[in-house]
């Protein structure tokens, strides 16, 4: 790729920052539209216009990045709002953990068969931890472990269906259903 070129760049600047614009990028090759830039030139905000992040808006902060919105809203209105009209969105920490807090936390995957699946996937546990949890399943509800799988209802366990099949290595299946050996 051809290294770019910009003779109508214009810099504002002082000691503490700059506001560019028309800035060729460090590699060269990409040119932005704007860009503004603290003295420690990792902390910038830039908006790529052309090269290999054409239409990219880039915010990069050596330290925290924090918003704050929505202290006229009423409750139950929308304050913070993100959209990707075509691609993924990751929200990631590398050396931390993601929470999400909330009055109420909605998590919804919203496509048509084959898309629509929520995933959960831990390298270790998968803990769930509420006063009352309810598992609803449509079609099939299906516990597998490859381990112990233990159901311990401490007041008491119902089991409701109309027809119930069930094996162990207490069953024989020569005999008749029921029959222990």
């Amino acid at each position: 790729m051809s290294e770019k070129k910009n003779f109508w760049a214009q810099v504002w600047s002082a000691m503490n920052g700059a506001l560019s614009f028309g800035s060729i990028s460090p590699k060269k090759d990409v040119r932005s539209s704007v860009k503004l830039r603290g003295l420690d030139g990792r902390h910038f905000m830039t908006m790529d216009e052309d090269g290999v992040r054409e239409g990219w808006t880039t915010l990069n902060s050596p330290g925290a990045t924090q918003f704050n919105t929505g202290e006229d809203l009423k409750k139950g209105q929308d304050a913070f709002f993100i959209n990707a009209e075509n691609g993924d969105i990751i929200i990631r920490a590398e050396n931390g953990k993601v929470r999400i807090e909330g009055l109420d936390v909605d998590i919804c995957a919203n496509g048509n068969s084959p898309e629509g699946i929520f995933w959960v996937k831990a390298n270790d546990a998968v803990k769930i931890d509420g006063k009352n949890i309810t598992l609803n399943a449509s079609q099939g509800l299906k516990l597998l472990s490859t381990g112990i799988l233990t159901l311990d209802g401490k007041l008491g366990m119902q089991i409701l269906a109309p027809i119930v099949n069930g094996a162990s290595c207490a069953t024989n299946p020569a005999k008749k259903p029921g029959q222990i050996r």
